[in-house]
């Protein structure tokens, strides 16, 4: 899947377009008193074709539990509006839905997943971070089942050690002029990935955009605005090229692998596709955590949670699987059959994990200080009021204050 030349990545997180189903069908409409029998499980495409593996072995050790595939789009959006449509029929054809991280609490507020008991799905072998996204007005919605982090991807044959702040980063892009390189590259197009960009920024200067409890505004801080100043700086004296500002992941990972970018954020799958044999840059590069305004940045967390719906007719086959799914052995499936990033904290310095995947360990320490995107059942709305004005400012349309300002009045409507 990935290569050189083209990467097929869109949207929210790599994650997010990684893992879906190759079946087709339902599971029988076997509902029984005790909540125990066939479940079937709602997702995208499969576009890793090892999601299968998982869900035989549930099935040869659970034939009277059977998971059964359903696989919907590949598109995220459409993922969405196939689970809404489910939900507000209260059909429970979808025992188990695969869902972006920042659904959960729009799906958990509307009363259309079931709750889950966080001694079995939010255990101190859980990451943090990815236990945060699964909560929603104090109680546990989901499984956590795949996560996600940002990487700061370097060339390391033209700097010796990465940069741990903002200011040591913009230091080397005299490096990379002498080597008629572009600086840094990211994701500035306006969508999802956009609303990922500027919350790391904002994050990394002491900002945020809405209180823990999703009921308030807090945008409008000077560590809002001295975050979003960064990227327009930025952009606007050439250490990121103008070009950037139609980057989505795809063609900001392409512009490194080619050779013409020195720094870039980007999700774990770009460390494949650079180590690949014939890559342009294969043992010229490095991964590190996202500097920040004073040391170590945060970077957003991407990522799955697996979600019982509250329509499904056998809820305990349902928990159980999703139960298993954070279990050891399925996760190093999900590692080292995936290439996809654990929940499960033990595995990110197994020997045998990361001589497959080396920058496990630098992708663990940017998960320990990852945060959430802002919490709400209208992340939709509040995605899009970020966007927007965030693109604005880039542009150079509106200055950084009014863009905040701006930010601010648009969330105060978004989250009502």
């Amino acid at each position: 899947m990935h290569s050189k030349k083209r990467l097929a990545v869109t949207a929210s997180t790599a994650a997010a377009l990684l893992i879906g189903l190759t079946g087709c069908g339902g599971a029988p409409d076997q509902a029984s008193d005790d909540g125990i029998g066939p479940i079937t499980f709602a997702s995208g495409k499969d576009l890793t074709g090892a999601m299968p593996q998982l869900i035989d072995m549930w099935n040869e050790a659970h034939p009277d539990q059977e998971v059964t595939f359903l696989e919907l789009s590949a598109s995220p959006d459409d993922q969405r509006t196939s689970f809404v449509q489910d939900f507000q029929a209260k059909s429970g054809n979808y025992d188990v839905i695969w869902g972006d991280v920042v659904w959960t609490s729009e799906f958990a507020a509307h009363g259309w997943l079931e709750e889950l008991d966080p001694e079995k799905v939010a255990s101190p072998d859980i990451l943090p971070a990815a236990v945060e996204s699964a909560k929603y007005d104090g109680k546990i919605w989901a499984a956590p089942f795949m996560t996600n982090a940002g990487l700061l991807y370097y060339r390391s044959d033209l700097i010796d050690a990465p940069p741990t702040t903002w200011e040591e980063l913009q230091a080397g892009c005299e490096i990379a002029a002498a080597n008629n390189m572009d600086c840094y590259a990211g994701q500035f197009a306006q969508y999802e990935g956009l609303t990922v960009n500027v919350a790391e920024v904002i994050n990394s200067a002491g900002g945020s955009f809405l209180s823990e409890d999703g009921k308030s505004v807090t945008v409008d801080s000077p560590e809002a605005r001295e975050g979003l100043q960064h990227l327009v700086d930025m952009f606007e004296n050439g250490d990121i090229n103008a070009s950037g500002i139609t980057y989505q992941e795809q063609e900001s990972a392409n512009a490194f692998l080619d050779g013409k970018v020195m720094f870039l954020r980007n999700w774990p799958y770009v460390y494949t596709a650079a180590s690949e044999e014939g890559s342009a840059i294969a043992g010229k590069f490095g991964t590190a955590v996202l500097p920040g305004l004073d040391g170590t940045g945060i970077s957003s967390l991407g990522g799955i949670n697996l979600g019982v719906s509250a329509f499904s007719k056998n809820k305990e086959t349902a928990k159980a699987w999703v139960e298993w799914m954070q279990s050891e052995e399925a996760q190093r499936v999900l590692v080292s059959v995936m290439n996809q990033a654990s929940v499960r904290s033990d595995l990110y310095t197994d020997p045998e994990l990361v001589e497959v995947s080396p920058y496990l360990p630098t992708l663990q320490e940017s998960l320990e200080s990852a945060n959430p995107r802002p919490r709400t059942p209208n992340y939709n709305a509040v995605s899009l009021a970020i966007q927007e004005n965030a693109y604005a400012a880039l542009q150079g349309t509106a200055s950084v204050d009014e863009a905040i300002t701006q930010m601010a009045a648009d969330l105060e409507q978004a989250i009502q």
